[in-house]
């Protein structure tokens, strides 16, 4: 069992430390707060550091519905990433 040490969870999944920083869960707010989004569970989704930080730095983010599209189209194609984690 993994205890949020991302030395350890770096070796385990053959990753660097700084791919395993990335991979960080986070609490993402499908609507943002000051699109006036809720700390609802309805409104909050698990997704890494890094698609959290870089949903937020596009020029035209997706909207929830877009979002959850897209997640869940990659999903089914066998993950979000290209680091596969077994």
């Amino acid at each position: 069992m993994l205890t949020g040490n991302i030395v350890e969870f770096s070796a385990k999944y053959k990753i660097t430390p700084n791919q395993a920083k990335l991979l960080r869960c986070t609490g993402e707010h499908l609507k943002a707060h000051h699109e006036g989004g809720s700390t609802k569970p309805t409104n909050i989704v698990a997704a890494c550091w890094y698609c959290n930080h870089k949903r937020h730095q596009r020029k035209n983010p997706p909207d929830p519905e877009q979002y959850r599209d897209l997640i869940q189209n990659r999903m089914s194609q066998g993950g979000w990433h290209s680091i596969r984690l077994n």
